[in-house]
């Protein structure tokens, strides 16, 4: 029986803890069960010979489709190759593909000089307040929908692990907003934020951001599992929770020395489920 032909076109994107692998699918005269995935966090010809000998152990996935999202990789970063090798109906195999390499972006978490920090970048909500599952004690604590939290070590025990929305009929159907003031020796020349999410809602949403009563992000939001109310650690295997990551530069005029007021107001949809928020400085 005559082997399928392998993929070709193998693509590599990384972005932070993630990589995507993707490539060229098999004309529709092939009739593909599945593609097999194998990958090793090494680069050059070493790890290409070990990845053609197609050792069980280096397989990482099987997908139906031509693409896979090798999630979880490092803030640190990460550098995989990777080839493919495509199972037809009749179980044969193909010869392996190609090798690509790519590597995972690096967290400005890693990159940065931390200037206040709240969490741990870590996939988890369970050191925030409330965490993993008591949502219900939010509405009552925060009547007004406004959380302050002046930073301190103790920050995240006075975090709330969600941020309501306008969706969430359970808080009151309100646009939740937190202030987090945070204390600066001097104007950052480059400053940054980390903002990482453990899960978001089927309703998506909007968050909006502005340091100092001066607008100066909005980020949609995707559409997550919907469970990060009730659980709390996307890492466990088989977790329902989606993780996002936002990293993003801000401009320096709109800090100063002093107290900075950081605010954070779910516009629109539901609920989002803080992992950590970081401010750092970069390298010039």
């Amino acid at each position: 029986m005559a082997r399928p032909d392998p993929v070709t076109g193998l693509k590599i994107i990384g972005k932070l803890r993630t990589i995507t692998v993707g490539w060229q699918p098999l004309p529709w005269s092939t009739v593909v069960d599945h593609y097999r995935v194998y990958g090793i966090q090494a680069e050059g010809r070493a790890a290409e010979r070990k990845l053609r000998g197609l050792p069980d152990e280096l397989l990482l996935a099987k997908s139906v489709y031509p693409r896979w999202e090798h999630r979880g990789r490092s803030a640190a970063g990460e550098t995989w190759t990777y080839l493919v090798v495509t199972v037809d109906a009749a179980g044969s195999r193909s010869r392996p593909s190609a090798v690509a390499t790519g590597s995972s972006t690096t967290s400005i978490s890693h990159s940065g000089t931390p200037l206040a920090v709240v969490g741990e970048f870590d996939g988890r909500t369970l050191e925030l307040r409330y965490a993993p599952s008591s949502y219900a004690s939010i509405p009552p604590a925060y009547p007004d929908a406004v959380i302050n939290v002046a930073h301190g070590p103790d920050a995240a025990e006075r975090w709330p692990y969600l941020l309501p929305g306008p969706g969430d009929a359970w808080a009151g159907r309100k646009s939740y907003t937190l202030h987090w003031t945070v204390d600066l020796a001097a104007v950052p020349t480059k400053p940054a934020l980390a903002l990482w999410l453990v899960d978001t809602t089927r309703l998506a949403g909007r968050l909006d951001l502005k340091i100092n009563d001066q607008p100066v992000e909005q980020l949609e939001l995707i559409i997550g599992g919907t469970q990060g109310s009730r659980q709390g650690d996307a890492n466990l295997p088989g977790s329902p929770l989606i993780p996002s990551y936002y990293e993003f530069e801000l401009p320096p005029t709109v800090f100063r020395t002093g107290s900075n007021k950081i605010t954070f107001t779910l516009a629109q949809g539901g609920w989002v489920a803080w992992d950590a928020v970081g401010l750092y400085q970069l390298d010039a």
